[in-house]
């Protein structure tokens, strides 16, 4: 999910271009979370709020594809070194940005529960909606030496197994994770299952692209529809009951794979000119940081409604699409800011980026790096 420069001579733009629609697709989830449960949330925004989930399972799908497809470790010392790598982006903004959404928990409500149960909070990535992706991204990490050699040699073996493993087991993890930990763990290892399966899809796009991305390319429309309807089929309980208990849990994971991989053909199709591609760049290298900093102006913003009484905007169409946009601004905004410097450049899980400044196409490629 996260990138460490905006010009590195091995980017991939499709990677970047998925990076930065998911992303946005992210902060729009969570600004209609305020319609979750109440009489406002219509057909409209429901649907919407399902089809946008496609978000997290596609920066997995990228993680799995640049993390374990191409991991080309042979030892003990490779792994460490990889470990490293891996903890130096991403373990060092988690701990900053868990204690801050620590301290809003514990200002905002129960203070005994927050710090008392602090530690598995922090390993389960629980302070706050959306920081379980990090310490799961972890786990896949530790698991990396054990599925590179699957990936290399049986990448189709991998997505099987993942899914499968989703489908059948999620429940049987769940109970075990209910007695070794409770509730916290149960979220932490469900999300795991979930989201294995993307890794591993991700981890045999990388191995199979050659083969399998002009078919993406061209079947991106028929994969998105399929994948939405399916989508929404399922979340209006339209499959028949008729349908044996596993074909009926496969639903799900079957919709989101066809949406993310639509996802991905799309992506891959865009062409940029090179100005607007060392933007996308950038904006895909703070993707991480704003994943991370968005909930605080989402906050801010449902405060600010609600001590202005200005509860009926949300009945407004326009106003959650006018709220996604500036949420997302002010986000990149922000991160762009602390990726400025070297000293805060890490919090947002990146090498301090200089300004991208747009060159002309007949500029060669070492004149370019070294602009």
């Amino acid at each position: 999910m996260h990138s460490t420069g905006a010009h590195s001579t091995k980017r991939i733009l499709g990677y970047d271009v998925l990076r930065v629609v998911s992303i946005v697709a992210v902060v729009a989830t969570h600004v209609l979370m305020v319609y979750r449960g109440t009489p406002d949330q219509n057909d409209i925004t429901a649907a919407l709020d399902d089809l946008l989930h496609f978000a997290v399972p596609a920066f997995f799908f990228v993680s799995g594809a640049l993390v374990w497809g191409g991991y080309r470790g042979r030892g003990l010392r490779d792994y460490v070194s990889f470990l490293h790598k891996r903890a130096s982006v991403v373990l060092g903004p988690y701990l900053v940005w868990s204690m801050l959404y620590l301290l809003i928990d514990v200002f905002r409500g129960d203070r005994l529960y927050w710090l008392s149960n602090s530690p598995l909070l922090l390993l389960t990535g629980q302070f706050w909606y959306h920081l379980y992706f990090v310490p799961v991204l972890i786990l896949f990490y530790l698991l990396t030496p054990l599925v590179a050699p699957v990936v290399r040699h049986r990448p189709e073996l991998l997505v099987l197994v993942a899914f499968l493993a989703r489908i059948l087991l999620r429940i049987p993890v769940a109970d075990l994770s209910a007695r070794l930990g409770g509730p916290l763990m149960v979220t932490f290892a469900v999300v795991a299952m979930t989201h294995l399966s993307n890794m591993a899809l991700g981890a045999w796009f990388f191995v199979r692209k050659d083969h399998v991305l002009p078919v993406l390319r061209i079947g991106w429309p028929a994969l998105l529809a399929s994948g939405s309807a399916l989508l929404l089929a399922g979340g209006a309980s339209l499959v028949p009951s008729s349908l044996p208990d596993v074909a009926v849990r496969a639903v799900v994971p079957l919709a989101m794979t066809l949406i993310v991989l639509g996802m991905v053909g799309l992506a891959f199709r865009v062409r940029l000119n090179t100005a607007h591609t060392d933007r996308i760049r950038r904006f895909s290298g703070l993707a991480f940081g704003v994943y991370l900093v968005h909930p605080v102006f989402v906050l801010a913003l449902n405060e600010a409604v609600v001590t202005a009484g200005a509860e009926a905007l949300w009945r407004s169409a326009w106003f959650p699409a006018t709220v996604t946009v500036a949420i997302t601004a002010a986000s990149f905004a922000a991160c762009g800011v602390l990726a400025g410097t070297p000293a805060t450049a890490w919090i947002v899980g990146c090498r301090c980026m200089r300004r991208v400044v747009a060159l002309p196409a007949s500029v060669s490629d070492s004149q370019r790096r070294a602009a």
